[in-house]
């Protein structure tokens, strides 16, 4: 078996399949990603936009209004979303708005702030933001000016006066997540997949499909040794392959695994394992090609994110209306081993999909198993 083991770790490190497609596939792809999403965070991000503030006499009578403001349009505010124009009409800061000198003016009607914003403004997502800080102010306003008419203890009072911090940073996570992240988590399960096609083919050489499998069958070692050296061999070049690509996208492109990062090792392992002996079930079937492996990775990967928000909202769907179709796909349940560490409190959600991932892995020894017994000359 060791020679056999030998043997196959050595011509396939020379396969341009494995090099192609479980190495040089996900780090050229990774570099893509990198330089595609190298600004998708400031998308995500409240950006200061030039705004008039009308200081007319209403602005100054509206109580805790001017500290707001002064809230979000400082220097050192975080975030701070606009840069402070005064005006003294509000006609100054509508023709200032017209000309294009600002994305809108705030002033105050009724007692209450307006925004007036640009069409231009209307599609900063600063001013989204913007929104919420004057209706939460409204809001505070009024269950102040309730509490006072209804008489509420001065002591209660302190606790309703208006709360000047309208955003807070909160992380919903262990550890800060990037919206690029889950693309790397489904490049890695595809590669995983593509991991399929290593195996497929060294078990190919050594079954009775192929004059040279034919002599190999001959040889007397039991199939089952050389199956299993052929299987252990194609994962340790699949796993050296799988692992030398998360070190780059860890260290070249910077993608943050969180603080499990050395459970996604184990993560690689398993998907890398379950991949090789769904290669190894494949592989007893003569007519199966690469290219045939190849489009049902791709399909697979369809339901993990890979090709983008389209393809995750399609993922997200089919979860939610057949959650037991899509849990069957063993490169969905390699994106969950990598979701579990990095966006749970608790391991299990990784530890359940390690553990479907390694029933699958015996489903599908065991067909190669049975297969192979039967790939010799009495049954050909």
């Amino acid at each position: 078996m060791l020679t056999v083991f030998s043997y196959q770790v050595l011509r396939l490190l020379r396969d341009r399949i494995l090099l192609v497609w479980t190495l040089g596939f996900p780090i050229i792809m990774s570099l893509m990603f990198m330089a595609m999403f190298a600004n998708l965070d400031k998308d995500f991000e409240a950006t200061p936009i030039s705004f008039g503030v009308v200081q007319d006499e209403a602005y100054r009578a509206a109580p805790g209004l001017d500290a707001v403001v002064e809230q979000i349009s400082a220097d050192d505010a975080d975030p701070r979303l606009i840069t402070k124009v005064t005006y003294s009409t509000a006609s100054e800061a509508q023709a200032a708005a017209k000309r294009g000198d600002t994305n809108g003016y705030l002033a105050v009607k009724d007692g209450d702030p307006v925004l007036y914003v640009t069409q231009e403004g209307n599609e900063a997502e600063t001013t989204r933001v913007l929104r919420v800080v004057m209706d939460s102010y409204t809001q505070r306003q009024a269950e102040f000016k309730t509490a006072i008419e209804a008489g509420v203890p001065p002591e209660q009072m302190a606790s309703l006066q208006v709360d000047h911090s309208f955003t807070h940073s909160i992380s919903v996570t262990p550890s800060p997540v990037k919206p690029a992240t889950r693309y790397y988590f489904a490049l890695l399960a595809f590669a995983s997949g593509m991991g399929t096609t290593v195996t497929m083919t060294a078990v190919q050489s050594i079954m009775a499909t192929s004059p040279l499998g034919a002599r190999r069958t001959l040889a007397g070692l039991p199939r089952w040794k050389v199956l299993t050296a052929t299987l252990a061999a194609s994962w340790v070049c699949v796993l050296i392959c799988l692992l030398i690509a998360f070190a780059f996208i860890a260290t070249v492109v910077g993608v943050d695994f969180g603080p499990h990062v050395f459970l996604c090792l184990v993560a690689i392992g398993v998907a890398g394992l379950m991949s090789s002996t769904a290669g190894a079930a494949l592989g007893t079937f003569g007519k199966m090609g690469i290219g045939m492996v190849a489009a049902i990775s791709c399909f697979l990967s369809l339901f993990t994110g890979l090709y983008g928000p389209s393809a995750q909202s399609l993922a997200s769907t089919v979860e939610l209306h057949a959650p037991l179709l899509v849990q069957a796909n063993p490169l969905w349940q390699a994106t969950r081993c990598f979701y579990g560490l990095l966006y749970y409190d608790s391991l299990a959600p990784f530890a359940h999909s390690c553990a479907v991932l390694l029933v699958m892995t015996c489903l599908f020894l065991t067909i190669a198993l049975i297969r192979a017994r039967r790939m010799n000359h009495e049954h050909l």
